[in-house]
């Protein structure tokens, strides 16, 4: 094998190597930001005087929050939603919070 079709098979397989990489680090920097904004949102709603944390499931997807469970009346549900739209980084809310039957 020639040195010169050796260092073009090198660096095109070294390029295909970099190019799998970097194309896969947007999506594990997009899991790790999908943790921290559940982890804050969970946080805030878990310290929340208003909201009853333990009821409130968080799921987020490429920024995107679905908010589930009960809440005692709407006022909880509404600052529910509230907390997690006010978190930096969130693209979007879909509440799905159910109110408690009394």
């Amino acid at each position: 094998m020639n040195t010169k079709f050796a260092t073009v098979l090198m660096a095109a397989f070294l390029a295909s190597g970099a190019a799998a990489t970097y194309a896969a680090e947007p999506a594990v920097a997009q899991k790790v930001d999908d943790v921290t904004l559940l982890t804050k949102i969970k946080a805030e709603l878990l310290a929340s005087k208003h909201v009853d944390g333990l009821d409130v499931n968080v799921d987020v997807k490429d920024g995107r929050v679905t908010l589930s469970g009960t809440a005692s009346n709407e006022a909880e549900r509404t600052r529910a939603e509230s907390i997690a739209k006010d978190t930096k980084g969130v693209m979007g809310v879909e509440n799905k919070i159910l109110l408690k039957d009394h």
